[in-house]
């Protein structure tokens, strides 16, 4: 399975089954990602929050980001 980025509605559901007590493992595999792209999304979008992520903090994080298709 290559990499590919999180889209909008799939870090609602990652939120949302990690509020739910899904492990990250469990949840990689109902979203149909590695276990690493979400530990991956997770460390590149912490929140502070009882579970450690927040889905609209993320987007915005994402959006505040430069892409890295374009160059400097």
């Amino acid at each position: 399975m290559s990499y590919t980025h999180f889209k909008p509605f799939q870090r609602n559901e990652l939120s949302i089954l990690l509020r739910a007590g899904f492990t990250q493992r469990k949840a990689a595999k109902l979203l149909n990602k590695t276990a690493s792209a979400v530990c991956q999304e997770l460390k590149r979008n912490p929140a502070h929050t009882k579970f450690g992520y927040d889905a609209g903090l993320a987007k915005a994080n994402t959006k505040a980001r430069p892409d890295p298709k374009v160059p400097r």
